[in-house]
């Protein structure tokens, strides 16, 4: 059995016996819709509280002042020279991979055997985009610069290694949230500048390592060379991902996403949603860091409770209880 096909197997194996605690508190499904309705009459297509006319978009096909002001305001957020917004990760992040890969003329990326692009998206870099990849490192830890070294030898070059790009997730879901440590992630950014390899972040969950790190999300997309950050996730949003990098890069992501259907006639509520959302992520990601450290260490005073990684190093971690099953199933809550 692979390594990929072990995960697979103890990802089952956890889905059927444990209980997923997150997200958002719960509202009825309408409650989404009706912010965006509300947020359009108030701000209409200029936000100078104009009701749009009947039949009116203020998006098309990824164009309009809906999308671009929030893709100019993400961008500069993460002090990035521009972003595009897209459906969803598994689209935007083959498609920076793709381009870095075409860039270099070395079809071939890197990340760790738990990343969401081996795990959840059926192989699409591989099967739509002709990449192939490199599982690096051990699949219980970050990424290091001492996995890339072991791959293309300390005088090595992207070249030599067969190797465009390297994808590093923050935090990495699968094995609880788990960081590398600043200057592990500094090494490694440096590392691959030195190598010539584009260095992508999979942020999906970025929202929560920049103020585990104490550092802007400026500082930490400034280590890499393209981001993808979701607004779903964290942000509690209708679904909705953007694409970060320099300005050739998302103009060429922007054709590959037209290429594969992902530029929808509008996208207003999903884009509505995102903005309306994201201010108030920003400002409660802090605490929510901080809330999983105090919850963890509650859990830990009990001798049959572990968490990983103890102590949480994001505002996620995984908990283990040990004890029969169908004694802690009837105990009193």
């Amino acid at each position: 059995m692979s390594d990929t096909d072990a995960l697979e197997a103890e990802r089952l194996r956890l889905r059927l016996t444990s209980l997923y605690l997150a997200g958002n508190v719960a509202t009825h499904p309408a409650v989404a819709f009706e912010a965006v309705a509300a947020w359009l009459r108030e701000h209409g297509d200029r936000g100078e509280g104009d009701d749009l006319r009947p039949g009116q978009q203020p998006d098309v096909y990824g164009t309009g002042p809906l999308v671009e002001d929030f893709e100019a305001e993400v961008a500069a957020l993460f002090g990035m020279e521009a972003a595009r917004f897209m459906p969803s990760g598994s689209m935007a992040q083959p498609i920076a991979l793709r381009i870095w890969s075409d860039r270099a003329g070395i079809p071939v990326t890197a990340f760790q055997a738990t990343s969401h692009l081996e795990l959840h998206e059926q192989h699409g870099y591989r099967d739509l985009h002709g990449l192939t990849a490199h599982i690096l490192g051990d699949p219980g830890r970050p990424t290091l610069a001492a996995d890339v070294e072991a791959l293309i030898g300390p005088g090595g070059a992207a070249e030599e290694s067969n190797l465009a790009s390297l994808l590093v997730e923050l935090p990495a879901r699968e094995i609880g949230g788990q960081l590398p440590s600043w200057d592990d992630l500094v090494e490694l950014s440096t590392l691959c500048r030195e190598k010539d390899i584009r260095l992508h972040c999979d942020g999906a969950r970025v929202w929560q390592a920049a103020p585990a790190y104490g550092r802007s999300l400026a500082e930490v997309a400034a280590l890499f060379d393209t981001m993808y950050v979701s607004f779903y996730k964290d942000v509690g949003a209708l679904p909705g991902a953007m694409l970060l990098g320099p300005r050739d890069v998302i103009d060429e992501a922007a054709v590959w996403q037209r290429r594969q259907g992902g530029t929808l006639y509008t996208a207003m509520a999903n884009v509505v949603s995102a903005r309306i959302n994201l201010a108030a992520c920003l400002e409660r990601m802090p605490r929510l860091v901080e809330r999983a450290r105090e919850v963890a260490a509650l859990f830990t005073s009990h001798d049959r409770a572990r968490v990983l990684p103890d102590p949480p190093q994001s505002s996620m971690f995984h908990l283990t209880l040990e004890g029969d099953v169908e004694e802690m199933l009837l105990a009193p809550a």
